[in-house]
């Protein structure tokens, strides 16, 4: 994947060797970066507004999700 304009993205924070990333429901797994604070979400439901660049999703905004986005 090549490098996209703003994107959201819905899937729960994961923390692993390479760091955090997002898990979609769908398995698709993105490398996140940026200065966002996430500790407090790992193993939560989130919402990530960011950049996307080949795996890796710069983020500008993550919060927490507490219901299922319409599309």
């Amino acid at each position: 994947m090549t490098t996209a304009g703003p994107t959201r993205l819905a899937g729960v924070v994961e923390m692993t060797p390479r760091g955090p990333m997002l898990l979609e429901a769908d398995g698709m797994r993105w490398r996140l970066t940026g200065d966002v604070p996430l500790g407090h979400l790992i193993g939560s439901p989130v919402t990530v507004e960011g950049t996307i660049s080949g795996a890796v999703i710069a983020a500008y905004y993550l919060a927490s999700r507490t219901e299922t986005p319409p599309c």
